[in-house]
């Protein structure tokens, strides 16, 4: 039975994923999609539902009536989706968090904002912050934690006591060694194996042993 409405913020791929799964696969009943004025006026509607704009759809809904959930992709280092949730938050609204029933999660602390989808294996003592985005396939191992508003794509496998710094991005399988720590913003590429700890704004590509550092300007 459905026991709370959801509004997804967001109206492109990520926005459709979400619903889907939400719609599927978790006790909220999605009742529209929300997205700035430039967005609604061109697009009516998506799966169904139909699209507010953001003021409308503040002035509409009242926090008790609906949760937010943020579906925005990886832009910018995460910072996009990053602004929308600091937004919606100060509105004072509560956010869903999606966690697959195909899941296999031993730990409890995760969270708000959180899409975390199929075949994840998140172990015991990991952490994962709000607005944090996990693909399908992923391995968290114990005592790792991932920051804020980070994304991990798929098949990745991140080892124990591990950190992920806020806003970073972790490619299609990449690999991190055990005790590894990602500085904040961080970029790590498809199929990059990770052996040692790096500073914030690191870039890592495969075939590679050491980090590029990124001026700050660019992410």
């Amino acid at each position: 039975m459905k026991q709370r409405s959801l509004l997804i913020f967001g109206t492109g791929t990520v926005a459709e994923i979400a619903g889907y799964y939400f719609t599927n696969d978790s006790n909220y009943e999605l009742i529209g999609f929300v997205d700035h004025h430039e967005f609604a006026r061109t697009q009516k509607s998506l799966m169904d539902r139909p699209i507010f704009r953001t003021e409308v759809a503040l002035a509409k809904f009242r926090q008790a009536d609906a949760d937010f959930f943020v579906a925005v992709g990886y832009q910018r280092t995460n910072s996009v989706r990053q602004k929308r949730y600091e937004e919606i938050k100060r509105s004072g609204y509560q956010f869903a968090t999606y966690i697959s029933s195909k899941a296999n999660v031993m730990t409890k602390d995760v969270g708000e904002n959180c899409m975390i989808l199929e075949n994840n294996v998140l172990q015991p003592f990991a952490k994962i912050g709000n607005n944090v985005t996990m693909w399908s396939g992923n391995h968290l191992g114990h005592h790792s934690t991932i920051e804020d508003h980070s994304f991990i794509s798929s098949h990745v496998v991140i080892s124990g006591k591990c950190r992920i710094g806020r806003n970073s991005f972790l490619g299609v399988n990449c690999c991190l060694h055990d005790g590894v720590e990602i500085g904040e913003k961080s970029i790590v590429g498809a199929g990059s194996i990770v052996t040692r700890s790096c500073e914030a704004r690191s870039v890592f590509m495969p075939h590679t042993t050491e980090p590029r550092i990124i001026h700050r300007d660019i992410i």
